[in-house]
């Protein structure tokens, strides 16, 4: 399994190579005159807005649904409203779920429907029952308690799923400390609050929170107000208003004085970065165009400074980045962010604070600002090109309380803002002097040296958070007993898995199944002392070979074989042998690195380092087996960590084998069993 996401990670790497350079900024031309044609529009007498665009060039019609409701705190309940917005949508009281898929996929249509709204595109010659059926299946919802036991446990089931995933934890304890657990946007979903929710519930939360009186129906394309008034009142005018359930939002505070809140992930490669800080901020302000720009230059992208300081030209991290938001209604959030390697945490926090303390006190260059207004004069423009703009602007404007000339003359104020203006709006809202510096990571690597940055010539001070935004103690390293080394440990493990047993074993093959994306993943592996073969096949078909053996390494995608560098096969090569320990004992460079608790189980961790692929494997200390690895890829100076876990093993022929893996790949948690393990098959 450790080939398996080494090779899909150079197989993303690979395909990357080849692309255009576009390091270099295209001069700038003079910014156009821009004319910003107004929707046409009305409102039903039940507070339904209707927006119309006519757009002539396609034959094909959009409609829109949202619903401008303020924000509500869920409690006991959190997650009520998405399990409220995956029941929506599948038919309606007049017609079954089946049915309904089976009308939409006829008509070629696309209906979704969530708890803040619709939406429906279909051919114009299709519209009006996609339209009517949109309609039917918001309004008229068929909540089933079938269909609620069915999608509450595909929630639960892909909260557990995430529960190890280290970007999860450190965005959700990030919102909690920051708007606090009792607000709107710092609540989280577990599978205990997903529990508490019954069907009543859902029907209470959708009757309490789909009304017309706050919505806005946004219609765009081949069709004209002739023919929209009629079927909106057809299908839309009997809709009921209703008060709109809302919840006191509490005030928002920043921390104090600037500190670092770490989140503890034992399991994490790498940290994530993020300082944060909230802010009031209302796209209507006027300072908000400059605080665009602000932004842009920060960390608006691959040219912004967080960028080329991290990445660029310190190298610890894929890429930095900053965002800023707006809202109406309470606090949004200011953010600067990165994820780096263990050994470079600290360092990265102090050129993040430093980045953003250095906007808010020296003045940005010509040449930054004219860049930032160039950016966001292009895609101002290229916006233009789609209807859905038009539409979205007149949206704006009704629910941002904005100027009827605000898109009109958006040009005109990117162009008035001055780099003075960019250090007086990062002054007043880039509020590093009171921000968190959130950092999610394994504690026992990087928090010696995270708790010795300094800013502002005083030392930050740290707390310590589980996963959840629970206080902890400080993680801490476990002593180690007298006599237990790396090749000791590496020692039994292969002891235990019954290898030296056999004495005419020569060959491993084993055979993996799971699924991914929905589809039937086989994973067939074959080790011997001097060759590692994988086969990965996808729905039936081989996807990929790869082979690391004493002659080289290559994989083969379909008839296109690729040798892997080598760099890369000095490292692989360390692991060749009937198990990967063998050759990696042999290899000599073994090192132990301390005990930790994964999963909580007490894990002895042996590094065995590398310039090309590094290896970092944990060790059951009651069973001896391994329970997880971890590999780092250096592919052109890029790292991509990979992570297995262990979670199973059973005997097989005399062996003592995994008997389940399981992994991340784009976000989804794969799970592969052992079907079968044959020795010597050849």
């Amino acid at each position: 399994m450790k080939k398996l996401l080494v090779l899909f990670t150079l197989l993303l790497a690979f395909s990357a190579v080849g692309q255009i350079d576009r390091s270099k900024q295209p001069v700038p031309g003079p910014a156009p005159t821009i004319q910003v044609k107004e929707p046409q529009q009305y409102t039903l007498k039940n507070g339904l807005t209707v927006m119309l665009v006519e757009n002539k060039k396609l034959p094909q019609v959009s409609a829109s649904l949202t619903l401008d409701n303020p924000p509500i705190l869920e409690g006991i309940k959190a997650g009520l409203s998405d399990l409220t917005g995956s029941l929506l949508g599948k038919g309606s009281k007049k017609i079954a779920k089946d049915d309904f898929y089976d009308e939409v996929d006829f008509m070629g249509a696309n209906i979704n429907i969530s708890s803040s709204g619709a939406f429906a595109q279909s051919l114009t010659r299709y519209f009006e029952r996609t339209f009517q059926m949109m309609a039917e299946a918001a309004i008229n919802p068929n909540f089933t308690e079938e269909e609620f036991t069915k999608e509450r446990d595909l929630i639960i089931d892909a909260l557990k799923s995430s529960e190890k995933d280290v970007t999860t934890a450190a965005r959700r304890v990030e919102r909690l400390l920051a708007y606090g657990g009792n607000h709107p946007y710092g609540e989280y979903t577990i599978p205990g609050t997903i529990n508490n929710i019954k069907l009543a519930d859902i029907q209470r939360f959708y009757d309490f929170r789909f009304r017309p009186n706050n919505a806005y129906l946004v219609i765009v394309g081949d069709i004209d107000m002739e023919s929209v008034r009629p079927l909106v009142k057809k299908y839309f005018g009997k809709w009921k208003p209703n008060p709109v359930a809302s919840s006191p939002i509490p005030e928002v505070n920043n921390a104090y004085s600037t500190q670092i809140d770490f989140v503890n992930m034992p399991n994490a490669v790498q940290s994530e970065v993020v300082i944060q800080s909230t802010l009031n901020l209302a796209k209507k302000d006027p300072a908000y165009f400059a605080v665009l720009m602000a932004n842009s230059i920060l960390g608006g992208g691959g040219e912004a400074r967080l960028f080329l300081n991290l990445r660029e030209d310190k190298g610890y991290t894929y890429g930095a980045y900053s965002s800023i938001g707006n809202n109406k209604r309470t606090a949004a959030r200011f953010r600067a962010s990165a994820s780096v390697r263990n050994e470079v945490t600290d360092s990265a926090v102090v050129e993040l604070l430093n980045e953003v303390k250095r906007i808010r006190t020296d003045l940005v260059t010509d040449n930054e600002l004219k860049k930032a207004k160039a950016k966001y004069v292009g895609s101002f423009v290229r916006s233009l090109e789609r209807p859905s703009t038009i539409a979205q602007f007149a949206l704006d404007i009704a629910t941002e309380d904005l100027d009827q000339d605000f898109y009109k003359t958006y040009l005109d104020k990117i162009n008035a803002v001055t780099a003075e203006d960019v250090r007086k709006v990062a002054q007043q809202y880039f509020n590093v002097d009171q921000a968190r510096v959130v950092v999610t990571g394994k504690g026992v690597d990087i928090l010696d040296n995270l708790e010795k940055v300094d800013f502002n010539g005083k030392r930050l001070p740290v707390n310590y958070y589980d996963k959840y935004g629970m206080s902890i103690e400080r993680p801490r390293k476990i002593a180690v007993a007298d006599g237990v080394t790396a090749a000791s440990i590496l020692a039994n493990h292969i002891d235990k898995t019954g290898v030296y047993t056999l004495s005419d074993l020569k060959e491993i093959k084993l055979i993996y199944k799971g699924t991914f994306m929905q589809m039937d993943i086989k994973v067939e592996e074959t080790y011997s002392t001097n060759n590692q073969k994988q086969v990965i096949s996808v729905g039936g078909n081989a996807m990929m070979t790869s082979v690391v053996g004493d002659q080289g390494a290559f994989m083969k995608q379909g008839p296109n074989k690729m040798d892997l560098p080598k760099l890369i096969y000095d490292d692989l090569k360390k692991s060749l042998g009937v198990v990967p320990e063998i050759g990696l004992l042999a290899s000599g460079e073994a090192v132990l690195e301390g005990i930790e608790n994964v999963n909580d189980t007490e894990v002895y961790v042996v590094k065995v380092p590398g310039v090309g692929v590094s290896y970092t494997n944990y060790y059951s200390k009651e069973t001896g087996l391994k329970i997880k690895e971890s590999t780092m890829v250096n592919f052109n100076g890029q790292m991509q960590t990979n992570n297995t876990d262990y979670p199973n093993y059973k005997e097989i022929s005399g062996l003592v084998l995994p008997s389940e893996k399981s992994f991340n790949l784009g976000g989804q948690e794969i799970s592969l069993t052992l079907k079968e393990a044959v020795v010597n098959p050849n």
